[in-house]
């Protein structure tokens, strides 16, 4: 983890952030949880994990955007933008205790670190928060399987639509939406380069798909991007 660190601490049963595998718990389950968990914020650019690390507990992110990336040697290959309510981790939930990618913290981030082995007991003694738990699962391995698909059919301007759609529609639930990400990351998750999606951007605008100004992007013909984005 980080070295900082800062504790914020909240009682899990009052938590209005709760994720939905954690409202199926007993308030027994939910003291249990509580005795064994810690929360802290890190500041943008931080690391909450390291590919590798031994890992102690399972990250869910309360506030904020994190980038989930592989490293290989000096180059890093983003997997996706981790926003309010997902978990870091999980997939490692069963097997080698160790972070399967890198967490860096793309805004100011509040976490709850919930411990493994809690976790683990939670999964077996509790039927509704295993089936959580592996929707869950379900769900961001479907969204690998897309994005794969994405990358390897589309061309570029079909890809940078998707993105922005994504954007939208799914990590910022907003329209317009305030970038909280870097052209470079950006260009990372539709393999492309930052000058490309420059280029982009002034494109989609000229064309009056979208408008913005500074870090707010709005989308303006919908209908015009979901074309692009199937036909891509």
């Amino acid at each position: 983890m980080a070295n900082t660190k800062e504790y914020i601490k909240i009682n899990c049963i009052d938590c209005k952030v709760k994720s939905k595998p954690f409202q199926e718990l007993t308030d027994e389950q939910m003291h249990k949880v509580d005795e064994n968990r810690t929360e802290l914020t890190f500041k943008k650019g931080e690391l909450l994990s390291k590919q590798g690390m031994f890992m102690s507990h399972i990250i869910y992110i309360r506030k904020g955007f994190v980038k989930l990336y592989l490293e290989n040697d000096d180059d890093i290959t983003i997997l996706t933008i981790a926003k309010p309510g997902s978990f870091i981790g999980i997939q490692a939930l069963y097997g080698e205790a160790v972070f399967p990618f890198s967490a860096e913290a793309l805004t100011d981030v509040e976490v709850c670190l919930k411990d493994i082995n809690v976790f683990r007991d939670l999964v077996l003694e509790n039927p509704k928060f295993a089936r959580g738990v592996i929707e869950i699962l379900n769900e961001n391995l479907i969204k690998s399987y897309n994005r794969l698909f994405s990358l390897t059919t589309k061309q570029i301007n079909g890809r940078f639509s998707e993105l922005l759609t994504y954007m939208s529609n799914v990590l910022y639930e907003s329209n317009p939406f305030h970038l909280t990400i870097s052209r470079k990351d950006m260009a990372e998750l539709i393999s492309t380069s930052p000058e490309s999606v420059s280029r982009l951007m002034s494109e989609f605008k000229e064309q009056g798909i979208i408008k913005g100004k500074g870090h707010i992007i709005e989308i303006i013909d919908d209908v015009r991007l979901d074309t692009i984005c199937k036909c891509g």
